[in-house]
């Protein structure tokens, strides 16, 4: 069977849309960086199933991109499974991300620690020092370099 040549317009800097069978396609490339590879995204106008959106998770040459779209279209392309799979690479950045952020936490708690302070009682003198504002800032700076207060007073 014959596939029906997807046509592509340009729209915008850096996309290129183009329509077929309830679809919209639009193949992006970042127009600040020319030399990085196409991301895929459709829309299904009539609500079969058919969108997805390979940012994040795929990128393609402009003609890797455009048969990607024309696979799309004939019905060759199993978008659940595709779906299925990027929610799980979702899923496992996810939990990276919360555990590079835990870790993080954890060694500034350590340092909070060894300063003798909890990490509410932080907030409180960095709600207070905002308070503080400019002026009071450099007065305090000054104060800790031991060059004593701005108004003569020790």
């Amino acid at each position: 069977m014959k596939r029906k040549e997807i046509k592509w317009r340009r729209e915008g800097r850096g996309t290129m849309t183009g329509r077929q069978d309830g679809i919209i396609f639009r193949i992006f490339r970042p127009w600040d960086a020319p030399e990085q590879r196409h991301t895929v995204s459709c829309h299904d106008t009539r609500g079969t199933g058919r969108t997805i959106s390979t940012t994040g998770h795929r990128t393609f040459t402009w003609e890797e991109a455009v048969e990607f779209c024309q696979k799309i279209a004939a019905g060759e392309v199993d978008l659940g499974a595709m779906r299925a799979e990027f929610e799980a690479e979702d899923t496992a950045r996810e939990r990276k991300a919360v555990r590079a952020a835990v870790e993080g936490a954890k060694e500034f708690r350590e340092h909070l620690e060894r300063a003798g302070i909890s990490y509410t009682t932080l907030l409180e003198l960095e709600a207070l020092r905002a308070n503080l504002g400019s002026l009071g800032h450099n007065a305090l700076l000054g104060f800790e370099r031991g060059e004593g207060w701005p108004d003569g007073t020790r």
